[in-house]
């Protein structure tokens, strides 16, 4: 008897160490980021490319847009919103398309 009153003993204080349900713990936490990054490749090719990206703390919609300069030279970009519906894009290019003259593209 004096086993199970101390195994008891000893288990009350961890059930009030459980985890918490998601509805118990949610929390809305805003946060913001984004980097650019403007170089060039090992064949001197330009590169350039980005993501921002954030949320408010009163918000469950979350925001934000990446690009990427593109090899015939114009800006892809994307700017989009997430809910709890899904993730929700609009892609649009910027710039002109400009090939390179080579024999390479001639043949």
């Amino acid at each position: 008897m004096y086993k199970l009153l101390l195994a008891l003993a000893l288990l009350l204080p961890l059930a009030h160490c459980r985890p918490q349900s998601y509805e118990d713990s949610h929390e809305r936490l805003g946060y913001s980021f984004g980097y650019e990054i403007s170089d060039e490749d090992s064949d001197e090719n330009p590169l350039h490319f980005g993501h921002a990206e954030g949320r408010s703390d009163e918000s469950d919609t979350t925001s934000g847009s990446y690009y990427v300069l593109l090899p015939d030279s114009r800006t892809l970009r994307v700017e989009y919103y997430v809910d709890e519906n899904g993730f929700h894009p609009t892609v649009t290019y910027e710039g002109e398309a400009v090939y390179p003259e080579s024999e390479e593209y001639s043949k």
